[in-house]
């Protein structure tokens, strides 16, 4: 499940908590509004939601925000299934409510990407299934439409090679090691055959395999001081614009796949796409940041590691096939 979707099922809880007016009975957790805020070194989510209530409820605001945020500290200490990543809750005017998850949250997301998938896959061509035009089409411009959606997602396709290949060349140097599902690194010979015939074969259905891990280090050290465990406001390695641009447009990705349809799906699949360019062009991994510096050098190489694991969830929820190498 998304962070988003997570806080938004913790509002819907606490406004269950403190009324029982009719507008909150008529409120579901993704009806809840909550909106990611652009931040340079932060990820924050913010809801107008005791804005949305105040008229209902015959309230301020900035009544309503006090008593939410009273009702999700309660739920956060007593609730089996409550978050179970550190966050703050913070109140600014007029009613918005703003959740920040700390640096040490962040790590402990990431990382835990590499073990639980990020959403499920669904049988069959779920992008030509969805994208293609519906309703009196021959065949030759169903064929037509499909290649199209198929031109669409060849970058996304594109960069989780290039994953594979970076992850695999790490793993040879031993900046990191690598498994998956046969034990091979990612992207070896056995496996370039994978992406190697026509174009066709890169959208055919795939078979659920486990996505490359990084299994060393472990856990990655994305935290300037990974060693301190009582301080929570230690700082994240990734600390340039490009590293923080990809991690947000992951977790809108997440975000987008929690609550659109698929076409939102690819256009933010892509947006992942091009960030990742972007911090591979503006972040060096090796040269003096692997000699200089490999605690970075390896952050990089998990927020790749990362990158491959979400987008080929993304590829193979599509129903496409997520290639090891081009």
């Amino acid at each position: 499940m998304s962070i988003k979707s997570q806080f938004q099922r913790q509002l819907w809880r606490a406004i269950d908590r403190i009324n029982t007016l009719p507008i909150a009975a008529q409120l579901t957790p993704n009806t809840v509004p909550l909106h990611r805020v652009s931040t340079s070194n932060y990820v924050c989510y913010r809801s107008a939601i005791a804005l949305k209530l105040s008229s209902a409820w015959q309230q301020t605001p900035l009544d309503i925000t006090d008593q939410l945020t009273a009702a999700l500290l309660t739920l956060s200490q007593e609730s089996a299934d409550a978050i179970g990543i550190n966050f703050t809750v913070e109140v600014s005017p007029p009613g918005w409510i703003i959740f920040r998850l700390s640096d040490r949250a962040l790590a402990t997301y990431l990382q835990g990407w590499f073990t639980i998938p990020p959403f499920p896959s669904v049988p069959g061509n779920y992008l030509n299934e969805k994208l293609q035009e519906k309703g009196g089409a021959g065949d030759r411009e169903k064929r037509q439409q499909n290649q199209l959606n198929s031109d669409q997602i060849f970058p996304v396709q594109y960069v989780h090679a290039r994953c594979c290949s970076l992850l695999r060349l790490a793993d040879e140097q031993g900046l990191i090691q690598v498994t998956d599902a046969g034990g091979r690194g990612c992207g070896g010979a056995g496996e370039a055959g994978e992406a190697g015939g026509d174009k066709e074969e890169l959208f055919s259905v795939t078979t659920h395999q486990s996505p490359s891990t990084i299994i060393y280090p472990n856990p990655i050290p994305w935290l300037q001081d990974a060693g301190d465990s009582d301080r929570e406001s230690v700082r994240l390695r990734l600390t340039h614009p490009a590293e923080w641009e990809l991690i947000v447009q992951l977790f809108d990705l997440l975000d987008v796949i929690s609550a659109s349809d698929c076409q939102r799906w690819v256009k933010q699949g892509l947006a992942v796409s091009e960030a990742y360019e972007q911090f591979y062009k503006s972040c060096r991994i090796w040269g003096d940041v692997k000699i200089h510096d490999l605690p970075l050098a390896q952050a990089r190489l998990g927020l790749i590691g990362v990158t491959q694991v979400v987008l080929r969830s993304l590829l193979e929820k599509l129903g496409v096939s997520a290639p090891r190498a081009l």
